[in-house]
C-alpha cells in the first residue's frame, strides 16, 4: 500500500491511498498552488531550486536533517518508501 506519493517537481501528480495527504503542506511550502494543480515555481525559476523547495516540506514534515549546504551542492537521491508513517510525531 502507498499512502502518498509524488515525484519532485511533478507534485501535481500525486498517487496512493491518500495523494492529498501533504497538500497543506506543498501549499503553504510555496511548491503548490491552493488548486493542488499547478506548480508555484516563478517563470524561469532553476528545478534544482523548485526541488529543493519540496524537499524542504519533506524535511520539516517528516523531522528531517539534511545541512543546507548539501542541499544547495548535493546530488539529492531519491526513495520509494512503503509503510504508513507516523504523522502526529
Amino acid at each position: 500500500m502507498e499512502l502518498c506519493g509524488f515525484g519532485l517537481g511533478e507534485e501535481v501528480w500525486r498517487w496512493g491511498q491518500e495523494p492529498d495527504l501533504m497538500l497543506p503542506d506543498l501549499v503553504s511550502g510555496h511548491v503548490l498552488q491552493p488548486d493542488g494543480k499547478t506548480l508555484l515555481a516563478p517563470e524561469g525559476e532553476p528545478y534544482t531550486d523548485t526541488y529543493r523547495r519540496t524537499l524542504g516540506v519533506i524535511e520539516q514534515l517528516f523531522g528531517l536533517s539534511l545541512s543546507p549546504a548539501y542541499l544547495k551542492e548535493a546530488r539529492l537521491p531519491a526513495y520509494a518508501v512503503r509503510g504508513t508513517p507516523d504523522m502526529h510525531v
